[in-house]
Formats: structure tokens, sequence, C-alpha cells
């Protein structure tokens, strides 16, 4: 189902189910049922049909001398058919029964925390709610409840609530139960056993989905299409009732800790958020001259969540969050909806109270740095916990940020050798200036960019960074900028319409969804282009290789170097219907008549693994490509 379709579908059946409720409920309890008959008829077809051809290879054996002349002329045919559909019931059942990964984090036990397990034991007594199994601190700015069925999809379920430390750092304790309760809340049920059961199960079907992805063969295929069908259905009609929902959670956590207090936790974790994302892109910057990440990550944030935030930078950010719009696939509705639904009115929505600091408020954390959750629920662990949780941040990072640095000394060592040089090419000064960007990020290049691109005013790469460098001080012109660069070069069109859709959205203009769409149709045709890359049509059409002679002896070297010999060697260069200027390559290799299968399998793996300049396919001169391949020697070069 394309975007636009399934946009329009919501909304429809959110009228739909403004005007009669208990009848749209009905329809999306027949929806489900007519789910779980579906996955009936899948999985009984594919099981159906293995039986039937188990019970007619047995009558074939049972029967007599006639029957198996017959099984030996339908064997092949009796595999080809079961194993397609072995593989589909397998796959089927998996769908139901496979275990998922559980969560990852840091566990966090009563011994440790007790006030946290008295509060969450509350929390589970006037909610009426099931029991955490597990209870594990993560190193993000959110909290959520994760359910794990002890096989797949059915069987004992393990509920785990994930909390984030930097959210408990930044929120106090009321604001952090809200968080907690409002995603608990989809658990206990408190919008209903029904919404629970459609929560649970938007969740299923998405597994489902994604399982039947990978049915493979004719009938894999032919099965997939009614999931493919119903899938979309089923997610258009619960995601109505899946966005009612997110009020009910926010009633549930509101009537929990109050309605201030959830009101007030809505608008923190979005001014939290977007501190926290600048905190961590200032350490990250650090990369660029530190050669391994600081080992007291959660210790800083600790500090900087309860440090006094400007007003100005504050309010900013619960403005870019009050003017952000829901997506087409977000349950959630927008901030400024949700407040609305807990009665804050719009004349109301101010910053939350700046509550963080200890002091008589809170007894229990007098001579502690703040009143935040993380100092209240974790008390004396807190400290340790954060020693533990940032070690753990660092192990992750640590590969990744030492090939950061690595990467920017690189650009260094690069910027000043082409700063020395005396005189520069086109291509070096534009190198240099694009690396003056990235080594400086704090300056102003745009006078230098714009200079570049008067002089030469066709280089996509330049006008893609000017229009970058416009957007980013709120010039608008730099989207023509941007659309200049797609048209030179298609590469660009992907990025560019990013970050002109990132820059209109806020704003609500209505050109967001033409950069979307343009987005959406270079991301098909770029599909079907690697798509056709990729693999190897027998019936592909051939072209000269358009290798240059020292390339072409260069390849000979490679190919006399392999064992068992090859007697003869074609290159071409393969026409790609999706794309004219696509390269990929076809190798036609025929070896000495004395070579085994094996051997000869080694040797195409072994060529295979090679660099080459472009996409190669190998193949020899045997059936399916025997057309191919003839093709191949009237329109390439021989290597061999």
């Amino acid at each position: 189902m394309k975007t636009a379709d399934f946009e329009q579908m919501v909304a429809r059946l959110e009228r739909e189910s403004e005007q009669a409720p208990e009848a749209y409920k009905m329809k999306v309890a027949l929806l489900a049922l007519a789910g779980f008959v579906l996955l009936a008829v899948l999985l009984s077809f594919a099981g159906a049909g293995l039986l039937v051809l188990a019970g007619l290879a047995w009558w074939m054996i049972s029967s007599g001398g006639g029957a198996l002349i017959l099984l030996l002329k339908l064997g092949k045919l009796l595999i080809v058919l079961a194993f397609p559909m072995w593989f589909l019931l397998k796959a089927s059942f998996s769908a139901l029964f496979v275990r998922l990964p559980a969560p990852t984090g840091l566990p966090v036990t009563q011994e440790q925390a007790p006030a946290l397990f008295a509060a969450l034991d509350d929390m589970r007594r006037r909610m009426r709610g099931p029991r955490f199994h597990h209870v594990l601190l993560i190193n993000e700015m959110n909290a959520a409840v994760v359910q794990r069925p002890l096989f797949g999809l059915i069987g004992f379920p393990r509920n785990y609530l994930l909390l984030g430390l930097p959210l408990l750092e930044s929120a106090t304790p009321d604001e952090a139960m809200a968080v907690v309760a409002h995603e608990y809340g989809h658990l206990a049920g408190s919008h209903g056993r029904f919404g629970a059961f459609i929560y649970r199960l938007r969740l299923s079907w998405g597994t489902i989905q994604a399982i039947a992805e990978h049915w493979s063969g004719w009938s894999g295929r032919l099965l997939r299409k009614p999931v493919d069908w119903y899938a979309p259905y089923f997610n258009a009609y619960t995601f109505v009732l899946a966005r009612a929902n997110e009020y009910q959670a926010d009633a549930a956590a509101a009537e929990l800790v109050g309605p201030a207090a959830a009101a007030s936790a809505l608008k923190r974790v979005n001014i939290s958020g977007g501190s926290y994302d600048r905190f961590l892109t200032d350490l990250f910057k650090t990369a660029r001259s530190e050669n391994s990440p600081p080992e007291d990550l959660a210790e800083r944030w600790a500090r900087t969540a309860t440090e006094p935030q400007a007003p100005e930078t504050s309010s900013k950010d619960l403005d870019a969050a009050l003017a952000r719009d829901p997506g087409v696939a977000d349950t959630h509705p927008s901030l400024r909806q949700r407040l609305r639904a807990l009665g804050v009115a719009d004349t109301q929505l101010t910053l939350p109270p700046p509550d963080l600091s200890a002091g008589e408020a809170n007894p229990a954390a007098a001579g502690s740095a703040s009143n935040s959750a993380a100092t209240v629920w974790l008390g004396a662990a807190a400290s340790t916990l954060r020693r533990e949780i940032q070690q753990q941040w660092r192990n992750d990072v640590l590969p990744g940020w030492r090939d950061q640095h690595r990467h920017w000394s690189e650009l260094r060592e690069r910027a000043n050798v082409l700063q020395a040089q005396p005189e520069r090419t086109v291509d070096e000064a534009f190198e240099l200036l694009r690396l003056d960007v990235q080594l400086r990020p704090d300056e102003d290049h745009l006078p230098q960019i714009v200079a570049f691109n008067a002089a030469h005013p066709d280089r996509a790469t330049a006008l893609y960074m000017e229009g970058l460098l416009r957007l980013d001080k709120d010039d608008e012109s730099g989207l023509a900028l941007l659309d200049r660069a797609m048209n030179l070069d298609g590469d660009a069109i992907r990025p560019a319409c990013e970050r002109a859709y990132e820059f209109l959205v806020p704003r609500k203009d209505p050109r967001a969804e033409q950069y979307a769409e343009r987005w959406r149709q270079r991301a098909e045709w770029e599909t079907s282009r690697d798509k056709q890359v990729g693999q190897l049509d027998a019936k592909a059409e051939a072209m000269p290789s358009g290798f240059s002679a020292e390339a072409l002896t260069t390849l000979r070297h490679q190919l006399s170097a392999v064992t068992p010999n090859i007697v003869e060697a074609w290159i071409a260069r393969r026409r790609i219907p999706a794309d004219a200027d696509a390269v990929a390559l076809v190798v036609v290799i025929r070896f000495t008549r004395w070579s085994r299968g094996s051997r000869r399998q080694e040797a195409l793996e072994t060529l295979a693994a090679q660099a080459w300049p472009a996409t190669v396919h190998l193949i020899t001169d045997e059936a399916p490509y025997t057309g191919l391949c003839k093709r191949v020697r009237a329109a390439g070069e021989r290597v061999v």
C-alpha cells in the first residue's frame, strides 16, 4: 500500500471510529479474527501439501512395480514441490514459536534500588498490571516496557522495564513515573483488555510480515501475497485504535501521578531530549582530537542535567516539539494534542518547573546532587550504576570512536598536503574547501563556497554544499541550489531531498511532500537498478567492457594465476535496463577439460573474491548461460 493511500485510509477510519466507536471496534475484532484464519489457512496449506506428497510417495512405493516406475518419473517433481512447502511450513511455525532476542541493558536489583522497586510495586498495585521480571538501565533518553513471550508469539510472557539513565537524571521522580506508567499502561491494559490485545497483535503481525518476506520459491511467493495484502489493512485499521490508546495511556499516567506531573513529564522529555542530543553531539566532536571516548559519560550528564538551562534554549526545544506533527507511521499523537487531552490549554504551554535541585522538597535527597529520579530511586547505588553503564557505553563505542579519530587525522593530513601545494587544480581547490568545512564547522565558510560556485557554476557537489550552508542559516535560497545539484547529479537526489524535507516540515510548508515523493521515486529506481546489477539475467545484452589495454593486461595476469588453468576467458559489460550508465561486468571462463567440478568452483570463488572495478559475474559456457556466453564472445574482449 502506498503512503498516500495509507494516509487517506487512516483519515477515513479515524472519522468512522469517532462516529461509531463500538461498531469500529467490532470491525477490528473481526479483522483480527480473519488474520488468525489466514495464518491457519497458510499453515494448513503447507502442511496438507506435505502430507499429500508423502502419501502419494508411500502409495507408489507400496503398490508395486508399476507405481515405482511412475515414482521414478515423478520423483523429481515431488522433490521440487515438497522442498518449498517444507521451508514455508518451517518459516510459518518460526513466526509463532521462534524466541525473540531479549532486551539488553544493565540489570538493576531490588537490593540495589529499594526505592525504585517500591515505586514500581505501588504503580503495579494501583494500575493492576503484571509484574516486571527484569528491570534494565539503558543509556537513552527514554523508557520502555517490552514483553517477550517464551515461544515467539505465544506462551509465558516475560516483562522487561527499560529505564533510560539519562532520562532519570533529568526528570523528577513523578515525571519519570509518568513516563513509565504510560508505557506500563499498554501492558497493563489501561485502555482495556481489547486495546492491550490489539497493541500486542500489531507487534505480532509485524513479525509475521517480516518473516514472510523470506519465504522463497513459487509456493512461498504465492502464499506471501495474502500476507502482503492483509498486513497493511490490519495496520491501518488498528492504527486508529493504537493512536487512541496513547491518549488512554497518558490518562492512566495522569491518574497515577496527577495531571500536572504527567504534563510536565511530556514537556521535560522533549526539552531534555534536545539538551541530551546537543550534549552527545559536542562529546562526539572530541573524537577529532581525542583517541578514546571519555570514561565519565554518565557522570558528566548527571551534572549537566541538573545545571540551570538557559530559558531561551529550553523554550526553543519546547516550541519545536509543539510544532512537530506525527509522521504517517507514528501512532503517538503530537505533543500539543497530548497536552490538550490532559487539560493543558494552549495558554498554559509553558516550561516545566526547574525543580531538580536538592532541598526541603525531598528530605531523603538532602545533601545529594539533585532531586532527580536517578538520585531518589537509585539512592546509594546511583554512583556505582553510573560507572557501570558508562563503562559499557565506552566499550561499545571505542572501536568506532578510534576509527573516527583516525579518519579525522587523515583528513587533517590531506588538508595540510593540499595547503602546502603552491598551485592547485579545480578539483583540489574544492577538496581543500570541503575539508576546511569539515574540519572547522564552527566557522563561516559561505563566502568561500559562494565565490567558488561563481567561478565554477556547474559542479553539483559544490552547489549541494552551498545549499546546506544556506539552509543551516535559515536561508530558503538553499533549496534552489539543492534543486540544481539534483538536476546535475542523480546521486544527490536522496540526500538533498532529505535535507530539504527537514527544513520544510517544521515550517509546515506543503513543498515538503514534493521532496518526500521525489526521494521515494529515486529510492524505488535505485532498488530496481541495484537488483538488475546484482542478478545475472541469462538474456542480458552484452557490450564492450570499455577497459583500457593496460587494464586488460592486468586482468590477464590476474586470470593466468588461477588453477586449474583457464583455457579461454572473455569479458564484457552488461546492459542494465534501468540505468544505461551502470557498470556491471560478466566474465566467461573455460577451464581445461580435465579439471574437476569442485576445483572449478574453488577457482571461481577465488576469482570472485578478488578486487574488481565493478560488480562482476563469473560464468562458464554451460546452461543456462550458453546464449549469454556467445554474446559476450561477440561483443567483449578476450583476455586469455
